[in-house]
């Protein structure tokens, strides 16, 4: 069993270990492995094929093994079952020094298919994924969708290795849930099994977070701007592995998940999954106030669900310079939304309805009772009927007690959010003489090509109804950052 020249690069090495006194009744696959780790890189990498398939990579080294031992057979396979997850380890660790030492940048996350593979198992195993396996074109002849995705799409996706991140998964699972709420009407059964699949997800994806997080750990770096952030992400890491199994945990990352999807959908131009998040939110309230909400409650909630990164609350405006101060100069668009890794730029306008200028329509004297009573009919009310409801408000302009409908209140920010969108599109104003941006803290530029401002006035009656309308986009020759 010796050798001067050898026939695969590690050769020499396996026959040298195999050959040493003291070893005859001590060898085995996995103490060679161990024993000559840098010997195995380094035959991978002067190797003329590589396989990033760690399964391979150890039929390879086994059968090797075996060549020069026939008679360890039964030992090594009785040694590779009980050490297989060690070995995957291993293996997988070798992978991912040798793409290091070679200055390759992964093209997938170390046993990525296995883990997407995990994701759709456990969903078959909890929720009912049958409406969602395959889409057939002729069931949904009368929907026209635009980017049809199913289970069995990104099952075949994964066996053929066209996932290079659980990023690209995510967004086809994400897609599914899209598609579900675009193109079916809320409350149908497809509706609902979309919901409760959507959050089955959830639970599954915040179970793996802390895998998820370290897969993003670099990408996460070059976005950062300074080496103070880095330290910051790492340090969250850092607390959500020492944290996973806590329910407080779990929760808060749910939470956020919610969130970044709701966000997503929204600068693609979907506000359904939005609303329904801000249903929910808004549901939480005390009943008790029901008196005291406002638009400023409005607004905070609707701020505390969107990411900080890309919301530009109360966006000052010069709206037209050539008025003067309180009679139309400035303006104060609500939330700006920057698309970040979305298609559009939004401008939400907010309005809020509260129970107490309906109610007095019908009666001066009322309680809390009351208001919770009338919250549960505007919840289910016709749309039609609900819209023409007198509502009184007090007018600071005119400092008295104003009448009108819910639909003027509706068609009032309509109008608002589309003269606020014309304004923003025209990019910063130097001064207050004219139109445009005017707030430090956004950065505008010149743009090589057009970006869509899209437009959605949120109009929440009570804590259970919310009402929307979206207004027609308009292109800017700007772009728009945060500072």
């Amino acid at each position: 069993m010796s050798s001067t020249s050898e026939n695969y690069p590690g050769q020499n090495a396996l026959i040298s270990y195999i050959a040493e006194k003291n070893r005859m009744t001590k060898k085995s696959y996995w103490g060679f492995l161990n024993n000559h780790r840098n010997i195995i890189i380094t035959s991978i990498i002067t190797s003329s094929t590589f396989s990033d398939n760690w399964n391979k990579l150890d039929n390879l080294w086994a059968s090797r093994f075996l060549h020069e031992v026939p008679d360890l057979k039964e030992k090594v396979i009785l040694e590779r079952i009980r050490y297989t997850k060690t070995l995957k380890v291993f293996w997988q660790e070798i992978i991912k020094e040798y793409k290091e030492k070679k200055n390759l940048t992964p093209a997938s996350n170390i046993n990525l298919t296995d883990f997407c593979h995990d994701i759709l198992q456990e969903l078959d195993d909890k929720s009912n994924i049958h409406s969602f396996y395959e889409y057939d074109e002729k069931e949904v002849s009368d929907k026209n969708i635009k980017n049809p995705m199913d289970l069995f799409t990104i099952n075949s996706k994964l066996e053929n290795n066209q996932y290079t991140s659980t990023g690209e998964f995510e967004k086809d699972i994400r897609l599914i849930f899209r598609n579900c709420y675009t193109y079916n009407d809320i409350g149908s059964e497809i509706y609902t099994l979309g919901e409760k699949l959507e959050l089955a997800f959830n639970k599954i994806w915040t179970e793996k977070i802390v895998f998820q997080v370290k897969q993003k750990k670099e990408k996460l770096k070059r976005i950062r701007d300074s080496d103070t952030d880095d330290e910051i992400v790492i340090k969250q890491i850092r607390i959500l592995e020492q944290n996973k199994d806590k329910l407080v945990y779990r929760q808060v990352i749910n939470d956020a998940l919610l969130i970044a999807s709701a966000y997503e959908n929204l600068v693609i131009g979907n506000i359904i999954p939005f609303t329904e998040l801000l249903k929910t939110f808004l549901s939480t309230r005390s009943q008790i106030s029901l008196s005291s909400a406002d638009e400023p409650v409005l607004q905070a909630i609707v701020e505390n669900l969107l990411p900080l990164k890309y919301r530009i609350p109360e966006l000052s405006l010069v709206v037209d310079g050539t008025k003067l101060k309180g009679f139309g100069r400035f303006g104060y668009s609500d939330i700006l939304i920057l698309k970040g890794i979305g298609n559009n730029n939004i401008s939400l306008e907010l309005k809020y309805i509260s129970l107490v200028g309906l109610i007095k329509i019908q009666k001066n004297k009322f309680n809390a009772n009351d208001l919770e009573n009338l919250d549960k009919i505007i919840e289910k009310e016709d749309e039609k009927i609900l819209l023409k409801r007198l509502y009184t408000y007090w007018s600071k302009e005119h400092k008295e007690t104003k009448q009108t409908t819910i639909e003027e209140v509706l068609d009032n920010g309509i109008n608002q959010l589309e003269l606020y969108m014309n304004i923003i599109s025209k990019g910063k104003t130097s001064d207050y003489y004219s139109s445009g941006i005017f707030d430090k803290r956004i950065k505008i530029t010149k743009s090589d090509s057009p970006n869509k401002l899209k437009g959605f006035v949120i109009l929440v009656i009570g804590f259970h109804r919310v009402l929307w309308r979206s207004v027609e986009e308009i292109m800017s020759n700007y772009s728009y950052e945060k500072i």
